[in-house]
């Protein structure tokens, strides 16, 4: 069975991704520290990491340059996450080695599809042979730099951003109200997800300033 180590200090984006992973069989350790995470490495020996790319203690960021820089232990799949409000530095992403990113809220499919090809798709078989280099993702799963998987809503989005700068390029009028549209779509896609991790946020920041 994989592992996957999962760390974020947001306590919905740690239900959701215990859910998911768990859901699909996975063995699965949640973490809300960047120091808990290379602490926790020897012992838990992941198959992947999950990791908030602004995790406090070590950043997500600082997580994987690590990982990646260790000769036991660069056979470790990081997906970074990304809070939809957050700032996120795609150069260090690539600079560091991230293996994917993906944009919290977590969706389920985003998750499954991401992880996958990176774990050789073996979610609950035995562990075979250590899949040393992950399945390349298609076209419709790549961003500009490659290595981001989106949601639906945010895949309609970034098509119409594309074409509108393509026919941009060639000369053509680009039509400002299909732009609108998918950014309407893709923020009602993400934006009942995003409710709830708000409303976590704030009442964690109330529950700590109660004396």
């Amino acid at each position: 069975m994989a592992r996957v180590l999962l760390a974020d200090d947001s306590p919905h984006a740690q239900r959701m991704g215990l859910e998911i992973l768990s859901r699909e069989g996975y063995d699965v350790l949640g973490l809300t520290d960047g120091l808990q995470v290379m602490e926790n490495l020897p012992r838990f020996a992941p198959d992947l990491i999950l990791a908030d790319a602004n995790l406090p203690g070590e950043s997500g960021y600082r997580i994987c340059e690590r990982i990646k820089a260790d000769p036991a232990q660069q056979h470790v799949k990081v997906i970074l996450l990304v809070g939809a409000v957050e700032p996120f530095d795609r150069a260090e992403a690539e600079r560091v080695g991230a293996d994917g990113v993906l944009q919290k809220p977590l969706e389920p499919s985003v998750v499954v599809k991401a992880i996958r090809p990176l774990l050789g798709g073996r979610p609950v078989t035995p562990p075979a042979a250590h899949v040393q280099k992950a399945a390349a993702p298609s076209a419709a799963d790549k961003t500009e730099s490659g290595i981001t998987a989106e949601s639906p809503g945010q895949e309609d989005f970034a098509r119409a951003v594309r074409q509108a700068l393509s026919d941009e390029d060639h000369g053509v009028h680009v039509d400002p109200e299909r732009v609108r549209a998918a950014v309407v779509l893709a923020v009602e896609s993400a934006l009942p997800a995003l409710m709830d991790d708000l409303t976590e946020r704030v009442l964690a920041a109330l529950r700590k300033s109660k004396p």
